[in-house]
């Protein structure tokens, strides 16, 4: 049988295509491909001599480098700016703006790509720091400090630097007192010696703060931080004692699945998935059975911002069926959002309500001290039911609901403006669509201040539906405002 493709070679590495290969790519290249949402490829020493590397290089702009190298053929098709802000620990934004503006001046930042992409120090416009470990390696916890301002300073740039060499993120500690400093330096240059439960205590801490920050002041800021978090956590399990390890991984599990949330909340779903999948995987190393389960529920919130609600019912069954170990107010939250499913295939309120009351019964009953879905309390809960009894089509009722639980004093601004745009789709759905637009205004002023493009996507889908209404002023208003 003669082959369907006679002569097709892959474009990456020159192997000849087998017969039954439709895709333009070998298998192997086809893997590598798949594994660049882990992390910059790394090229052949013949890549960086070609024209469209040599191009860029010339021109000693970083931004230009980093798009001749997610652009190249040898990729068989461009790599997404997306896909490669999540490489470098930056949003997209970021790197777009890196890409189009003028040079990059900020050496750590040059020194951190440089790391990452892998490129040949001979071809860099800059000298790349040498490899060198924190001076006095064996006193580095308890040495005496002459000045803490100076000891200080020189931890710092020892930490800034074994970072870099990593091509780490450097802004992993936004807030870190002298001793945690020397604690996290030790443990990157001697995992075995100095990573302890302590430094374990530490990163958890900072997971904490991350989150707090996110809350009211949105995704950009805290993406960076958590991406030099979840980097530091995986180089220091690496060489780990066992034990360490784990419980490394088991925090590793929580800040990835809070980076997925927080790619959510910037509307890159693809990236979202990806961290999402890495948390699983943590959480199947170190043996945690309560994450793997809660991770599932997140897939399954997920699925609503695409409207998927086979999805949704699905995972929210799969987080309720399975051998979790969850705690009760993470079930109350999977039965509720199986209700939400029912409520958006069926219609059918008598499938809808015993799923509530059965969320309602688990919410009531917890009492545990647990470190999961702590976020889950009454107004939210409200608030879901809220979103049910608009899906089942009762939107009346449901409003009632939202006047009862939704405030600012409730939620944090984010929060707030998100389900202050699903209020608005309530509205429209109960024929007021004057409020409805009012209200979908408000949660785009919100949306636009804590960079939450996922309530800004609920509110372009507003406006969508509000295009029979498009003559009312505040419906004129709302659109000009979503233009602005």
């Amino acid at each position: 049988m003669e082959s369907l493709h006679p002569g097709r070679h892959c474009p990456q590495c020159g192997s000849k295509l087998a017969r039954d290969n439709n895709a333009p790519l070998c298998a192997t290249c086809q893997q590598r491909s798949r594994d660049v949402l882990f992390g910059a490829p790394e090229m052949p020493e013949w890549f960086w001599g070609t024209a469209e590397m040599r191009a860029a290089l010339v021109t000693r702009h970083m931004g230009k480098v980093v798009r001749a190298f997610r652009t190249h053929p040898y990729h068989g098709r461009p790599i997404s700016q997306a896909v490669a802000a999540g490489w470098l620990f930056l949003t997209q934004s970021q790197l777009s703006r890196i890409e189009g503006s003028p040079t990059v001046q900020n050496m750590d930042r040059l020194i951190q790509i440089a790391h990452i992409l892998r490129i040949p120090p001979e071809l860099l416009w800059f000298s790349l720091p040498e490899e060198e470990a924190p001076e006095g390696d064996s006193d580095i916890f308890a040495a005496p400090v002459p000045h803490e301002d100076d000891e200080w300073e020189r931890m710092s740039e020892i930490l800034r630097r074994t970072f870099l060499k990593r091509g780490l993120a450097a802004v992993t500690l936004p807030a870190i007192g002298l001793d945690e400093l020397r604690h996290v330096a030790a443990a990157l240059t001697d995992a075995r010696r100095y990573a302890d439960e302590e430094l374990v205590r530490h990163f958890e801490s900072q997971l904490a703060d991350c989150a707090a920050n996110d809350r009211t002041r949105g995704p950009r800021q805290s993406i960076p931080i958590a991406l030099g978090l979840v980097a530091a956590i995986e180089e220091i399990a690496k060489e780990a004692k066992p034990e360490i390890r784990r419980a490394l991984l088991r925090v590793g599990a929580k800040v990835a699945e809070f980076i997925g949330w927080l790619h959510r909340d910037i509307a890159m779903p693809e990236l979202a998935g990806y961290w999402r999948d890495r948390a699983v995987e943590w959480a199947q190393a170190s043996g945690d059975l309560p994450m793997q389960g809660y991770v599932l529920l997140k897939k399954s919130q997920a699925a609503w911002d695409e409207r998927d609600a086979l999805r949704m019912l699905i995972l929210a069954e799969a987080t309720q069926e399975g051998p979790w170990q969850l705690p009760l107010r993470v079930r109350a939250e999977a039965a509720q959002q199986e209700a939400r499913g029912h409520a958006m295939l069926s219609k059918d309120i008598s499938l809808v309500e015993p799923k509530i009351d059965r969320a309602r019964e688990l919410l009531a009953e917890d009492a545990e001290n647990f470190d999961l879905a702590t976020h889950y309390d009454a107004a939210l809960f409200g608030l879901q039911v809220a979103i049910c009894y608009t899906e089942v089509g009762q939107p009346t009722r449901a409003l009632d609901i939202y006047e009862r639980w939704l405030s600012p004093q409730a939620f944090s601004r984010r929060d707030y403006g998100y389900f202050l745009s699903l209020k608005s789709g309530t509205f429209l759905a109960d024929h007021s669509p004057n409020d409805a637009a009012t209200t979908g205004l408000q949660a785009l002023t919100l949306a636009r201040e804590t960079n939450s493009a996922r309530t800004h996507q609920e509110v372009l889908r507003l406006v969508g539906q509000l295009q029979p209404w498009s003559k009312l002023e505040s419906v004129r208003e709302l659109r000009h405002a979503m233009l602005a």
